[in-house]
C-alpha cells in the first residue's frame, strides 16, 4: 500500500508541475479571428489568421515558424508587409534575426490558405482566460 502511495503522490506531483509550465512556452499555435482591430488595405472583412510560434529562419524573402512538436509554418515577406519592433514601424524584416530562439513571434495572415504576411510582431499574442471565455489579443498595431 505504502508502494502505491508514493506513486500516486509522484504522479499527482508531475501533474501540478507539468500544468504550471510557464504562459512564455505555451505561445505556439495559430488562431483566428472574425475582427482585426485595425485596418489595413491588404485585409478585407476584417478576419484574419493570427499565427504564433519562435522563429526558425528568416530572410528577405521567407519566415519560418516551428513549434516544439515540430509542426512548420512558413510565411512570405513582401513589400506589403507590416513588422512591428516594439510599438515601432519599421522598414524591414532584419530586426527578427536578433530575437533569441524561445522568443515567439506573431505573424497575421489573411486566413490559412495565404502564407503572405500582413503584419509580423516581435512579440506573442496575449492569451488569458478566466472563469470566462478564452480572450486573445493581438499585439498592439505598431506605429
Amino acid at each position: 500500500m505504502r508502494r502505491f502511495s508514493n506513486l500516486f503522490c509522484s504522479v499527482i506531483t508531475l501533474l501540478l508541475a507539468l500544468s504550471a509550465v510557464s504562459p512564455a512556452m505555451a505561445q505556439q499555435g495559430q488562431y483566428h479571428l472574425n475582427y482585426v482591430p485595425f485596418s489595413l488595405a491588404t485585409l478585407k472583412a476584417g478576419g484574419g489568421l493570427a499565427t504564433y510560434s519562435p522563429i526558425s529562419l528568416v530572410d528577405g524573402q521567407t519566415l519560418l515558424l516551428r513549434e516544439d512538436d515540430g509542426v512548420e509554418f512558413t510565411f512570405t515577406l513582401g513589400s506589403e508587409t507590416i513588422y512591428c519592433q516594439g510599438d515601432k514601424r519599421v522598414e524591414n524584416w532584419v530586426y527578427l534575426r536578433t530575437l533569441k530562439k524561445k522568443t515567439t513571434v506573431t505573424v497575421l495572415t489573411k486566413d490559412n490558405e495565404d502564407t503572405k504576411a500582413l503584419v509580423v510582431w516581435d512579440r506573442a499574442p496575449s492569451i488569458s482566460m478566466s472563469s470566462g471565455p478564452l480572450v486573445f489579443t493581438l499585439p498592439p498595431m505598431c506605429k
